[in-house]
């Protein structure tokens, strides 16, 4: 079905807000040639894996930066007006998902998380007055009668979907389309540079149908973006049970071994597929150089009998350890996969 007002908002940032909900997003607030416009940047997903995809490019070279430079303050219908400036993350070639990192909303420490990334590019704009916002996404609004819930200007409209929107299973599935993607650009006029921060979830494909933007579930999976399995992880996935005998529901397991010396609280924690559906393992303390099997949540988690993928995540969202398999790899109906 894809995004029903896929467009593109200009002007200048004016003020900015957090919030600090399940699905917290960054706000800005833009002047748009004397009209408002609330900007919803997504900032955390809200299932595992947490952290979103980002790539800034800066300074960003590329052959649109001239046509998007002649637009005035104002808002694009991009299909229907300009679908010369369409994005798409997948086939558009301006962004690489290979380039991208998984960046938390909030963690400890000096340039390390999203708020660290955007904050001070949007404050310089909001100081600069050559500073323009380009904003792809889809618009809303306006609703007569009632003011922004951030900035109480009125009627309330804006725009979000500020990331990549095609790839998605479950409850988003029904945004997904090509060349709809969702991006934030600066541009500094003083000196003609422009920055761009692209976004996506780690649940997102990008092995997609070029004419709904689904993901195709027969591809193999990609390399991954955060860190490999390797020596440095406390907990590894160290097996699985990806095809059990018939009745297959409710029977797979992932069985965790903690390598620490110290007994490891899992609270917080999550196993999950390919997909990003995740297995709590709340009330779970892997005692030191001790196995735990889980077993998976029907209803969420789904391992793949011919290939697939098993993530760990911990409590700050962040990859701990991960591991796939491939048909090869698995034994006859029953057994169990060693990693």
């Amino acid at each position: 079905m894809g995004l029903n007002n896929y467009r593109l908002v200009v002007g200048r940032a004016v003020d900015l807000a957090e919030d600090d909900d399940e699905s917290p997003h960054l706000e800005i607030l833009l002047d748009v040639d004397g009209a408002k416009y609330r900007v919803a940047v997504n900032v955390r997903s809200s299932q595992h894996p947490h952290p979103l995809l980002y790539q800034r490019r800066d300074p960003f070279v590329h052959a649109s930066t001239a046509r998007l430079a002649g637009l005035p303050p104002g808002v694009v219908d991009l299909r229907r007006d300009r679908s010369d400036l369409v994005l798409d993350y997948v086939r558009g070639g301006v962004v690489s998902r290979a380039d991208m990192k998984a960046a938390p909303y909030k963690k400890d420490g000096p340039d390390n998380d999203l708020r660290d990334y955007l904050l001070p590019l949007l404050g310089r704009a909001m100081d600069d007055p050559t500073a323009r916002v380009f904003a792809f996404g889809e618009t809303w609004g306006p609703e007569a009668g009632q003011p922004d819930k951030y900035f109480g200007f009125e009627p309330g409209r804006g725009v979000h979907d500020i990331h990549m929107n095609q790839g998605s299973a479950g409850r988003h599935k029904g945004t997904n389309g090509p060349d709809q993607d969702g991006a934030l650009y600066v541009h500094f006029g003083g000196d003609d540079r422009w920055i761009a921060i692209f976004l996506a979830f780690q649940s997102q494909s990008w092995d997609t149908d070029p004419l709904t933007g689904h993901p195709l579930a027969d591809r193999p999976p990609r390399d991954p973006i955060d860190r490999s399995p390797d020596l440095d992880a406390p907990i590894e996935i160290v097996a699985a049970l990806v095809n059990p005998p018939n009745p297959e529901e409710g029977r797979e397991t992932v069985t965790l071994l903690n390598r620490t010396d110290a007994d490891v609280d899992l609270a917080g924690w999550a196993v999950a597929d390919r997909m990003g559906r995740p297995t709590a393992l709340d009330g779970i303390v892997l005692a030191a150089g001790e196995t735990v099997r889980v077993r998976l949540d029907a209803s969420a988690t789904r391992l793949g009998n011919k290939q697939g993928e098993i993530v760990l995540i911990d409590g700050e969202g962040e990859v701990v350890h991960r591991v796939r398999y491939a048909r090869r790899d698995l034994g006859p109906e029953g057994w169990t996969v060693a990693f």
